[in-house]
């Protein structure tokens, strides 16, 4: 075994050559899946909300659902919440800043399509969810109806983006 102070540098520097690696990795994906779009007439929108959104969740699906599966409810559920509020707030804050940076733009516009408004809709709606069956109707505990709700309500959620980006 390695002592302590050799191998939390060591570790450190793997942390850092995976995420590097992971970087380019996603970039060359997302030009791929960018390319793929456009030569099949798929509006980016559509592309993001499925097929990047899938892809992006798969790790943190299987952690989990492992997490779950192992009776580490808190742990799991608490993942769900933290990943996304990790990736909106660091993800975000850290590109909008490198756009910034790089156009020299201080405000940068965006527009706030249907399709991402039915997206804060549903988010809305599941955090309601989760705490009116979760805290008020079951008493901390969250139940297998809930799983299906959810995963009713993502696909309604789906639906609607899709169709919202077709008529809208």
């Amino acid at each position: 075994p390695m002592a302590l102070p050799a191998a939390v540098p060591l570790a450190f520097f793997g942390f850092i050559v995976a995420a590097t690696w992971i970087d380019i990795i996603a970039d060359h994906l997302v030009r791929l899946l960018t390319f793929l779009g456009l030569v099949l007439h798929i509006p980016s929108s559509v592309m993001g909300l499925t097929i990047l959104a899938w892809g992006n969740s798969m790790g943190d699906l299987s952690a989990n659902m492992t997490m779950a599966r192992k009776g580490l409810a808190n742990m799991a559920i608490t993942a769900c919440f933290a990943g996304p509020v990790f990736n909106i707030l660091v993800g975000m804050g850290a590109g909008f800043s490198a756009l910034s940076s790089i156009t020299g733009m201080v405000n940068i516009p965006v527009e706030l399509t249907p399709s991402i408004t039915s997206g804060f809709a549903f988010l809305f709606l599941n955090c309601w969810l989760v705490l009116i069956s979760g805290v008020c109707w079951n008493r901390g505990r969250i139940t297998k109806g809930y799983g299906y709700a959810a995963l009713a309500l993502y696909s309604l959620y789906i639906v609607t983006s899709i169709l919202l980006q077709i008529y809208y």
